[in-house]
């Protein structure tokens, strides 16, 4: 009897540059948290996990290298779910990892997804997670019932979820790169072994945007406007003379263009700031509502779209073997992604599950692997706000500065911390073990 053939998926537009561009340091890999109000039980969420194989395919692949390009292929074996380590955001290693690019931990009372940017962006992955909760709390045996912002595992496929959006938007615009100088970036002391520090805070939702308010700022515009502040504070004076300070900010386009895609769907613009003699935060939150009223118009949203995708869209670049494009998209990502960019933050807004399953989640938590430049994340639930540095350098002067401007505003700031700089030495040998 001969083997079924197994069934293949392209990438999305924005995600085939990322296999070029993996490495140990720079990983792609992000990490969705959830905390349950009990400890969780590894077996019946690894049952929750493989029941999920046949309503999200799009997710149980493996990488595989083509000529052209790199695509997916259907993967049958077991998928992986771990103890949590206290590295976060570790680069997902083939043969370790089953071939897949996720991967479910759990620890005490949390559940964790990481996965690879490749498949996916915060958007698709925050789908996935969800529908493996609530499936899980299903088992356990609570009380749940669902609504639209969860996907039951025992439902129909929508094939809109496996479309390529960018595709399904590009307009056949121009080629369009945005012009952002060099970026403003203090190379600081990183840690000797490849990882992440992650300092997460936990804020009142409506105090934190009643300050916001206070300027007639949205809770994105002002964090960016502090992330440059702090920057600033604690920077090198002499580099800050010569480059701005640059914030990139990713965007959700799920809702813009009204897609239910589970692959990649996002963009990013930035925020430039020109530090002054005199650092003054509400003239850097000035400029930063001026550069989301410039660069979030659809006009500049859909020539970021469309250069996206022009380039790959040409069929001479179609016919250009993959060893070849590694050169030219490897030189287009440093130059338009890493080059004009200080810090990057991603605000996932307010996370929506059903009522029901309320009780049963204290909180969600972002993680953004970080490679050499810190990356933060957003997100909020239950009337809490998680703010989520993640970064690759010992000293944690940023973090500092912009915790300490938070509370001298009154507001009262939970931390924890994975201590990274304690741990790494301890990591190391285990994993060689």
């Amino acid at each position: 009897m001969e083997n079924k053939a197994l069934k293949w998926y392209k990438l999305d537009n924005s995600a085939k540059i990322y296999p070029i561009l993996i490495s140990d340091r720079y990983t792609y890999v992000f990490r969705l948290s959830a905390i349950l109000t009990e400890v969780v039980d590894p077996e019946i969420l690894y049952q929750a996990i493989t029941e999920s194989r046949n309503r999200f395919p799009s997710f149980f692949v493996t990488l595989k290298r083509g000529f052209f390009w790199y695509y997916f292929e259907e993967n049958l074996q077991d998928p992986v779910l771990e103890k949590e380590t206290n590295y976060a955001c570790e680069k997902i290693h083939e043969h370790r990892n089953r071939k897949y690019q996720f991967r479910f931990l759990y620890y005490n009372k949390r559940i964790s997804l990481e996965i690879n940017h490749v498949l996916t962006d915060g958007g698709g992955a925050l789908v996935f997670l969800n529908a493996i909760i609530y499936r899980y709390l299903e088992l356990i045996g609570k009380d749940v019932f669902p609504d639209e912002s969860v996907i039951l595992l025992d439902s129909e496929i929508d094939p809109a979820e496996q479309e390529d959006s960018f595709i399904k938007n590009y307009s056949g615009g121009p080629l369009n790169p945005p012009k952002l100088p060099k970026a403003y970036f203090n190379k600081r002391k990183l840690f000797k072994k490849f990882g992440s520090g992650v300092i997460n805070s936990f804020i009142d939702s409506a105090e934190l945007k009643a300050l916001a308010y206070k300027s007639s700022a949205s809770i994105t515009q002002y964090i960016v406007a502090l992330l440059t502040y702090a920057t600033i504070k604690t920077g090198n004076k002499k580099l800050l003379d010569k480059y701005p300070v640059n914030v990139c900010v990713p965007v959700n386009l799920r809702g813009k263009y009204g897609s239910k895609t589970l692959s990649n769907f996002s963009l990013f613009f930035h925020t430039s700031y020109k530090s002054l003699p005199n650092l003054d935060f509400e003239s850097i939150l000035t400029k930063v509502k001026q550069d989301f009223k410039e660069e979030y118009s659809e006009e500049k949203i859909q020539s970021k779209l469309d250069t996206v995708c022009v380039v790959q869209e040409k069929m001479l670049f179609k016919l250009i073997p993959l060893f070849v494009k590694y050169f030219f998209l490897k030189i287009g990502y440093n130059t338009f992604g890493r080059r004009p960019t200080s810090i990057t933050i991603s605000n996932f807004g307010l996370i929506k599950t059903p009522k029901a399953m309320e009780p049963f989640i204290e909180s969600f938590s972002f993680y953004m692997g970080s490679a050499v430049k810190t990356a933060v994340a957003v997100n909020s639930y239950k009337g809490k706000t998680s703010i989520v540095f993640s970064r690759a350098c010992v000293n944690t002067n940023l973090e500092e500065a912009f915790f300490s401007f938070l509370t001298e505003q009154g507001l009262q700031v939970e931390i924890v911390s994975n201590f990274w700089e304690l741990h790494e030495k301890k990591y190391k040998k285990l994993r060689k073990g």
